[in-house]
């Protein structure tokens, strides 16, 4: 008898499952037993989304209770079942490896990650499903697919957003290990900021800036680098903050990781520690990604409109992605500037905010994250994508009865 456990809500709460069951495999051929039999099946993981992209008429399945296993070979790691990056980073480390980057949380999970487009920044850093060489994919007939580079699929199935089938296994490029050291620092100029994109986010490895649109007070200029603290902020005005930081309106609490001192790049990329609950917790998330040459009108456009959800507002965070070749990646060969916003945890307020921005953004080709909250209808998302009909195809002849296509992946993909 296969578990089951009740489905929840998203890790903010934003969201509860309407799936009725989360089905518990322990094995591959107890995941083959409920994929074969279910009619409409989406896969849960560390529920850091903020809509359904995860949900089900049906049920759900967990890979929590199949075996972990982490595999580092030469300049390759493979994962199976349901691994952290959190619980990645130190085995990579102790191997003399690393990842060239990480997102804000290493609490997410490899799968969920890589399956959205997930990313953490810098101008020459691609998200964090650029760094997929292949993944194992068993479909809804229980057959499992190894889709590497070379395969006609991979453009789809390295960021699938769950489409194709259960991702049990993936396998990422490695580097040797490095050293950050981070800091942050306020009083740098929004003009600054925006008349030199290029400059700002391109100083260091990986750069943030946190801004409430209208108290400049509390801009942040976070900056990762990996050959000590950057001169190039305190040239622009920077002034490196204390141990109290304060990321516009969140509260963080002893959470965050380990500023003005350098050490192993797991312990410095990431914002939030993973021993400690990240961000605020009590949220909503949405993300537009712009060409990276449109960053300064496409945020002049978003300023121009922010006394309007200035209520809603926790914080905005700006990012670089560079970009990639993965067919529904939001960085699609192009380099892109990422609009962050950290909203707070109110579900009718900021789904009728969020029009707003994406009309100041339309004239960019703005595209979302796909595990974050957004409005744009599939015709809007799928224009700026040249390869998306491709992806369509391909999650037709993989899964010809659409078992995990679910009202998310219909609303956003037309499928």
């Amino acid at each position: 008898m296969i578990e089951t456990r009740s489905a929840g809500s998203t890790w903010s709460g934003n969201h509860r499952y309407r799936a009725t069951e989360v089905l518990l495999p322990a094995d591959l051929d107890e995941l083959a037993e409920v994929v074969t039999s279910a009619d409409s099946l989406r896969v849960q993981a560390t529920r850091h989304t903020f809509n359904d992209i995860a949900d089900s008429e049906g049920s759900l399945v967990s890979l929590e209770r199949l075996p972990v296993r982490i595999e580092v070979a030469a300049d390759r790691v493979r994962v199976e079942g349901l691994v952290t990056f959190a619980e990645i980073a130190p085995v990579l480390e102790a191997e003399g490896r690393a990842l060239h980057n990480l997102g804000s949380l290493p609490h997410i999970s490899v799968t969920g990650a890589t399956a959205t487009g997930t990313h953490g920044s810098g101008v020459r850093n691609a998200n964090l499903s650029s760094a997929v060489r292949a993944v194992e994919i068993m479909d809804a007939g229980g057959r499992t697919h190894r889709i590497d580079e070379t395969h006609e699929w991979f453009g789809a199935a390295a960021l699938s957003l769950g489409a194709l089938g259960v991702v049990t296994a993936v396998e990422l490029q490695t580097e040797p290990t490095y050293r950050v050291t981070q800091q942050a620092y306020t009083g740098v100029a929004w003009d600054d900021i925006v008349d030199d994109v290029e400059r700002v986010f391109g100083g260091s490895r990986s750069v943030s800036v946190f801004t409430t649109w209208g108290d400049p007070a509390h801009d942040l200029v976070w900056a990762k680098s990996d050959d000590g603290p950057p001169s190039w902020v305190e040239e622009l005005g920077g002034l490196a903050v204390g141990d109290e930081i304060h990321l516009g309106r969140i509260r963080t609490v002893d959470n965050t990781t380990p500023r003005g001192t350098s050490g192993p790049w797991h312990t410095r990329l990431p914002h939030f520690r993973a021993d400690a609950l990240p961000s605020d917790g009590d949220e909503i998330q949405s993300e537009y990604f712009v060409p990276l040459g449109s960053a300064r009108e496409a945020l002049t456009a978003v300023r121009a409109l922010a006394a309007g959800f200035d209520d809603l507002l926790l914080v905005t965070e700006l990012r670089t992605v560079a970009a990639d070749e993965l067919w529904l990646s939001p960085a699609y060969r192009r380099d892109v500037m990422a609009v962050h916003f950290t909203w707070r945890n109110d579900t009718d307020g900021v789904l009728a905010a969020l029009p707003a921005v994406e009309r100041a953004l339309a004239p960019f080709d703005a595209r979302p994250h796909w595990g974050k909250a957004f409005t744009l209808p599939a015709e809007r998302i799928l224009a700026t994508l040249p390869r998306s009909g491709d992806f369509a195809d391909v999650a037709r002849e993989i899964d010809p009865r659409g078992v995990f296509r679910n009202a998310y992946v219909r609303r956003s993909l037309g499928l």
